[in-house]
């Protein structure tokens, strides 16, 4: 892979200092940094392969400890950096520290602390991400070989699902849809399209290598495929929009649509197999069969792909067609683009009638829920799924407390409490912008949006700056897969699946570090950047050791082969974290298999008190009163249950139904 070209004609002053210079000749190069990233950038890979996307603290809370001692051993061997590139890069990060440190604040004022812990642990994380990637780019990482591994990453992940699909069908399929190895169909689909367009710009790049280019076109095909089978349909709608930000923001638009061109063939041809495995679940057919049909085209596709991307990678090094060549041939394409896009308006408007009726009336539809068309493919359908009720739960809570929000994390409890209908277990508002306003409000809304806001910013000003025209076409891409990122994390919950959205981070930051070229920062501003990442990184790890240890006993407690051993491993576990309440009710669950029936109660009294506006502690205790015959209790226990869950109809049936026995 060649040397990334610089983003201005003048030279870079050499950096000054000690702390500024120490590093840099620590790593010889760019060499160690790029590969640092790469590790970093990896580490989703491993989440999203092989950890449940991260979701779980055994997923998240290593990866986290692992960053933490990476940037603290980092920040104390001294940090460079460029006096005009850092100001934008040291503005989003103190923007990003603020909104972790107000994460972890309200701790104080969440109803559920536990929860908020954890919540502040999981935006530490990203915290460490972003300023690793910030600090790995100022000290030369090669932007190129990253983004090759966030896209080769994936899909490999893609490859070995397709190779395990047959004898793992029932872990990696529900109700027809690919759960995969992140557990969520549209977190599979989110992990696996973030870096579609990352993976478009590559392979059209001149300065990667013919194999590289390759296997990141080949790459998209399979991922682009297997997440088809999460049947998402806000992958869907994430990938046309970040379409568009691709290519109106990509300084290389042709070779864009060069690239593009063999991974939407293959894909044209795959896809209705792919959907066959869908419509098999929903009419009762076999599966397997249909899989085995579909995957063929997908290994087909992605090899032609691939081999498309090699020769083109040889084409490019023997030949160099002139300007006006490619000023031809753009302009042809561009005519044939702008006709094809009016043809197909025209089609579709004949077909539909107004695109504004249309779409006003594909709303109205998504509001009503309507699943019309799901019998062909579930990406017809225009249902909400549920959505739209917690949308407003979230909305009502951010009114309620504009100033904080409910606390991080703490959604479930007020959902059940506030909701209009009834759509069962939920945690999360399956809304980034939502979550961010309603557990942390207008305080936390203006730091992360305004986060976002300078990263995105510093992007754009660059783009339509003084870079190269590989910079801009790297740029356009960036900010595609950020616009892709954020339209599906609109309607969906992953900021809580660190496999999608850490390597967003990774581009976040990509867009606002100092591009190779630019002038080196003071001393003295590269010093209190690497004591204040030091500082970070201690803070991490103050925060999530204690949540990472708890959940090694937690998980002890439940492989122990007998009561008393579960028991004792659970109580190391509260006395790391005696903020959560789950700890205290598997406490509860233990010494029920242990028959200590007073330490039952008072662990479940334990896990109320911890999350009290959640009606789950007092259904447990009831239940446990109802088995013992203690009917009075359990029917005083089911009541409060349902006064902070109204619409559970569970809960409804057990107090109507205990009611008539008259147990008072």
């Amino acid at each position: 892979m060649q040397r990334e070209a610089p983003s201005s004609h003048k030279t870079a002053r050499p950096l000054e200092g000690r702390a500024v210079t120490s590093l840099k000749t620590v790593t010889s190069g760019r060499a160690l940094p790029t590969a640092a990233l790469v590790l970093v950038v990896l580490l989703a890979t491993w989440m999203g392969g092989s950890a449940a996307g991260g979701y779980y603290a055994g997923g998240w809370t290593p990866v986290a400890l692992v960053l933490a001692v990476l940037l603290l051993l980092v920040s104390l061997s001294g940090l460079p950096g460029t006096s005009r590139s850092l100001g934008p890069g040291l503005l989003a990060a103190a923007l990003l520290v603020a909104y972790a440190l107000w994460t972890l604040a309200s701790l104080l004022w969440s109803p559920n602390a536990g929860d908020a812990w954890a919540g502040a642990g999981q935006t530490l994380l990203y915290l460490l991400v972003f300023l690793l990637a910030l600090i790995f780019v100022s000290l030369g990482a090669g932007r190129r070989w990253v983004l090759a591994a966030s896209a080769l990453g994936p899909a490999l992940v893609a490859a070995f699902t397709l190779f395990a699909l047959d004898s793992r069908l029932g872990d990696l399929f529900e109700d027809g849809r690919l759960v995969g190895s992140v557990g969520y169909y549209n977190g599979q689909a989110a992990f696996l399209m973030i870096p579609f367009w990352i993976g478009i710009y590559l392979g059209g790049s001149r300065r990667l290598h013919p194999l590289v280019r390759g296997a990141v076109l080949g790459g998209a095909v399979l991922s682009a495929s297997v997440a088809s089978l999460a049947q998402s349909r806000g992958a869907m709608v994430a990938l046309a929009l970040s379409a568009a930000a691709f290519f109106l923001l990509s300084g290389k638009r042709l070779r864009g649509l060069i690239a593009l061109g063999p991974v939407a063939v293959a894909l044209f041809f795959a896809f209705p197999g792919l959907n066959g495995v869908y419509l098999a679940s929903v009419e009762g057919g076999s599966m397997g069969a249909a899989l085995a049909d579909a995957t063929g085209a997908v290994w087909i596709g992605a090899a032609g792909t691939a081999l498309y991307g090699v020769a083109w990678g040889l084409a490019d090094r023997w030949w160099r067609p002139s300007r006006g060549l490619v000023r031809m041939v753009g302009g042809v394409t561009l005519a044939c683009i702008v006709g094809g896009s009016l043809l197909g308006g025209a089609l579709v408007q004949e077909r539909v009638g107004s695109p504004v009726e249309f779409a006003g009336d594909r709303w109205e539809a998504f509001k009503a829920g309507d699943t019309s068309g799901q019998d062909e493919s579930r990406y017809l359908s225009a249902s909400n799924n549920g959505r739209l009720p917690l949308w407003e739960v979230a909305w009502e809570e951010f009114k309620a407390q504009p100033l904080h929000g409910l606390g991080a994390r703490n959604y479930e409890a007020a959902y059940y409490q506030f909701r209009e209908e009834y759509a069962g277990y939920v945690r999360q508002s399956h809304s980034l912008p939502l979550e961010v306003i309603a557990e942390l409000g207008a305080v936390g809304g203006v730091l992360f949006f305004g986060f976002l806001g300078v990263c995105v910013g510093r992007g754009l000003w660059r783009r339509f700056g003084n870079l190269s025209p590989e910079g801009k076409a790297q740029a356009g891409a960036l900010l595609a897969a950020l616009a892709y990122w954020f339209v599906h994390s609109s309607v969906e919950w992953f900021w809580q699946l660190p496999a999608v959205t850490l390597v967003a981070f990774v581009y976040l930051a990509l867009l606002v570090a100092p591009w190779r070229g630019e002038a080196a920062e003071t001393p003295r501003v590269a010093s209190a950047l690497g004591l204040g990442s030091a500082g970070i990184a201690a803070l991490a790890l103050v925060v999530v050791v204690p949540l990472f240890a708890a959940n090694l006993y937690l998980q002890e407690s439940r492989s122990a082969e007998d009561p008393e051993s579960a028991l004792a491993a659970v109580e190391h576990a509260r006395t790391l974290n005696p903020l959560d309440s789950r700890l205290a009710r598997r406490e509860a669950e233990v010494a029920l298999e242990a028959g200590e029936w007073d330490r039952v109660e008072a662990s479940y009294e334990q896990a109320a008190r911890l999350d009290p506006g959640h009606y789950g502690p007092h259904l447990l205790m009831a239940s446990y009163h109802e088995r013992r015959g203690e009917f009075a209790e359990a029917l005083a226990r089911y009541q409060r249950a349902l006064e902070l869950n109204p619409l559970q109809p569970e809960l409804q049936q057990k107090v109507e139904y205990l009611g008539s026995l008259d147990v008072g």
